[in-house]
C-alpha cells in the first residue's frame, strides 16, 4: 500500500499538470476564443471536460502502478516533458494557420516550423528523465514546483477568459426547416447560395455542363460582391450594407439589419420571407418578418460522444508536435452538426447539401399553394471545401469526391428544384437566383451570379458584364419581390454604362494570400479594398483612411 502511495505522490504534479493543460485548459480557452461560433454556452463544456479528466487521470495513474518503483521518477518526469511541451506548442510555436474553413492546410509552407517544433518535443521529452537519472531530487522538485506553478498559471487565466469572454451572436432563435419547400402560384423569388461558388469555378464547372437548363438566366461575369467570408457575405447580399471596419461585427450585422428594409418590407407587403441559413448570419434581422425561424430557444450538445471527440481534436491540432498536426486537421464547422435546440419539436435547418437533396426527395419536390408569394433562400455548402459530396448529392467523405463532383451534386439539386417549378408552373412567373456569399480565390472577392427574372425565356443563356455588386443583387430581390414598389437604387440590369466605386472587405487570413507582408492589413482582423477596372483584371488598392471607410456605403 505504502508503494502505491509513494507511486501517487510522485507523478500527482504532473498528472495536474498535463490534465490541466490538455483537457481542461486548452480546449476551454478554444472554446472561449471562438465562442460566437459555438451555439452552446461554456456550461455545455463541463461534463466532457471532466469526462476526459477522469480518463487521462485512470490512464496515468494505471501506468504509473505498473511500472517499477525505481523507474517511477523518470515516469513522471516523462509526462512533465509531454505536458510541458504541449504548453509551448500550444502558446508559442504555432504559425499562423488562418482561419479552420475547411481547405487542406498547405503543410509544405511550414517547414521550418516543423523543424523547430520536433526539437523543442524531442529535447522536453528527453531531457527531464535524463536529469532525474542523474539529480533526482533537484530536479524531481523543479518538476513537482513547475508543474504546480505552470497549471496555476493556466486555471488563473482560464478563469480571466470565462469572465472576460462575451458572445455578440444571438442563439435565441433557431432557423428552422418549417416549409422548406413550400411556394406560391401568385409567384417566388428562389435564391440558391451556393457558397464559396467562384466565377472561374462557374467557368470551368457550370456554364458549358449546365447551358441549357441556365438559358433563361443571365450571368454576372464582372461582380465584385463586396464582403468575404460568409460571415460578411450573407448580411451584405440581404441588406446591401456593407461593413466598414470601423465598428465591430456584431454592431455592423445589427446596423445592417436596420439599414436594408428589404426583409421587413417583403413581409409587410405580403410575403413569406423563408431564410434557411445559420442563425449566425441573421443575427439583427427583425426575426418576425422572417417565417421560419423560431424564438425563446436554447441550445444542447445533441451528439456528445461527437462533439467531445471535435473539442480534442482541436485541440490536439494546437497542442500537438507539428509533424503530425495533419492527422488532426479539422473544419470548424463540424461542430454545428452537434448542437441542436433544447426543444426536440424544432427541426433546424443545417448547412448540409446531401440531407437538403434527400428531404427534398422525400417531400416529393416542391409543394405549391395559392398562399402569400414567397422569399425563399436556400444556403448551401456548396463550393465550400471540404469537399464530401459526389455529383449524386450524396455525403461520401472526402476521398470520394473532388470540387468538380460536389458541384455537380449542387446543380443536380438545383436543376430538379427548378425542373419541379416547371412542372408545377410557378417557373416562369418566378425569380430564380443562383449565386455565392463570396468567392473562392485573391480576396474571395468574385462570387458567381445566375439570374432569371420572372417572365424571361431566352434561346441561350445571356452574359452581362457591367460593373455590379452585392448592392445591385440586393436592388434586384427588391425589384422582383416588390415592382414598382422597389427603391433599393440600381439592379443588376441598370448598371450599363454606369460607373461605381467597388469595395471589398476581406479579412487577414484571406487577404495574406495576396498581401503576406504587409504589416497594416496584418494588425487588422479585416481591412477594406478598393478594387478598379475590370475584375478579371481589377486595380486593387488597400484603404486605410478611416473617413474613407466610412463612406463606402455612401
Amino acid at each position: 500500500m505504502k508503494k502505491i502511495k509513494d507511486k501517487l505522490i510522485t507523478i500527482y504534479p504532473q498528472l495536474i499538470f498535463l490534465i490541466v493543460t490538455f483537457c481542461i485548459f486548452m480546449p476551454s480557452s478554444l472554446f472561449l476564443g471562438n465562442i460566437d461560433q459555438f451555439a452552446v454556452g461554456f456550461a455545455a463544456l463541463i461534463p466532457l471536460l471532466m469526462a476526459a479528466s477522469l480518463i487521462t487521470a485512470a490512464v496515468v495513474i494505471l501506468i504509473g502502478l505498473i511500472v517499477p518503483k525505481k523507474i517511477c521518477n523518470i515516469y513522471a518526469a516523462v509526462i512533465f516533458g509531454g505536458a510541458l511541451a504541449a504548453y509551448v506548442q500550444g502558446n508559442f510555436l504555432n504559425p499562423d494557420f488562418g482561419v479552420l474553413n475547411g481547405r487542406q492546410i498547405q503543410w509544405s509552407q511550414f517547414k521550418v516550423n516543423g523543424i523547430i517544433s520536433t526539437v523543442v518535443w524531442i529535447v522536453l521529452i528527453v531531457v527531464p528523465p535524463v536529469i532525474v537519472c542523474f539529480k533526482k531530487d533537484i530536479m524531481t522538485n523543479i518538476i513537482k514546483w513547475g508543474s504546480l506553478f505552470l497549471s496555476s498559471i493556466q486555471v488563473v487565466t482560464l478563469v480571466v477568459l470565462i469572465v472576460s469572454s462575451k458572445r455578440s451572436v444571438d442563439y435565441s432563435y433557431v432557423v428552422t426547416k418549417n416549409d422548406e419547400f413550400a411556394l406560391s402560384s401568385q409567384g417566388n423569388v428562389v435564391v440558391f447560395i451556393v457558397d464559396t461558388l467562384d466565377n472561374e469555378d462557374a467557368q470551368n464547372y457550370v456554364i458549358d455542363r449546365y447551358c441549357e437548363e441556365l438559358k433563361d438566366f443571365t450571368y454576372f461575369d464582372n461582380m465584385i460582391g463586396g464582403g468575404a467570408p460568409t460571415a460578411l457575405g450573407v448580411p451584405l447580399m440581404l441588406t446591401g450594407y456593407q461593413y466598414d471596419t470601423t465598428q465591430s461585427l456584431a454592431d455592423y450585422r445589427k446596423k445592417a439589419y436596420e439599414e436594408g428594409t428589404l426583409i421587413q418590407d417583403m413581409s409587410d407587403n405580403g410575403y413569406d420571407v423563408k431564410l434557411y441559413t445559420s442563425s449566425e448570419y441573421l443575427n439583427g434581422v427583425n426575426q418576425e418578418a422572417v417565417s421560419n425561424t423560431a424564438g425563446g430557444q436554447k441550445y444542447r450538445i445533441s451528439d456528445k460522444v461527437q462533439f467531445f471527440k471535435n473539442i480534442y481534436k482541436m485541440s490536439a491540432f494546437y497542442a500537438f508536435p507539428q509533424i503530425i498536426k495533419q492527422y488532426f486537421w479539422f473544419y470548424g464547422d463540424d461542430f454545428a452538426a452537434c448542437q441542436a435546440p433544447e426543444n426536440n419539436n424544432v427541426i433546424q435547418y443545417e448547412l448540409d447539401d446531401s440531407q437538403l437533396y434527400a428531404d427534398f426527395k422525400n417531400n416529393d419536390g416542391i409543394t405549391v399553394d395559392a398562399g402569400n408569394k414567397t422569399f425563399t433562400l436556400y444556403h448551401m455548402v456548396g463550393a465550400h471545401a471540404p469537399y464530401e459530396m459526389n455529383e449524386q448529392c450524396v455525403d461520401v467523405g472526402e476521398t470520394e469526391t473532388s470540387l468538380d463532383k460536389q458541384i455537380q451534386g449542387v446543380f443536380r439539386y438545383i436543376n430538379e428544384y427548378m425542373q419541379q417549378m416547371k412542372d408545377k408552373g410557378v417557373y416562369d412567373n418566378s425569380t430564380v437566383i443562383i449565386t455565392a456569399d463570396h468567392g473562392g480565390y485573391g480576396l474571395y472577392e468574385r462570387p458567381a451570379v445566375f439570374v432569371k427574372m420572372a417572365d424571361t425565356h431566352n434561346d441561350v443563356m445571356q452574359v452581362n458584364s457591367d460593373s455590379v455588386t452585392f448592392k445591385n443583387l440586393y436592388a434586384t430581390y427588391g425589384k422582383a419581390a416588390l415592382g414598382q414598389k422597389s427603391n433599393y437604387g440600381n439592379t443588376l440590369f441598370d448598371m450599363a454604362g454606369v460607373s461605381q466605386s467597388r469595395y471589398h472587405v476581406a479579412p487577414w487570413d484571406v487577404s495574406k494570400g495576396m498581401y503576406p507582408a504587409d504589416e497594416y492589413l496584418k494588425n487588422r482582423d479585416y481591412s477594406v479594398f478598393r478594387i478598379d477596372g475590370d475584375a478579371v483584371n481589377p486595380q486593387i488598392s488597400v484603404i486605410k483612411d478611416e473617413q474613407q471607410m466610412k463612406n463606402i456605403n455612401n
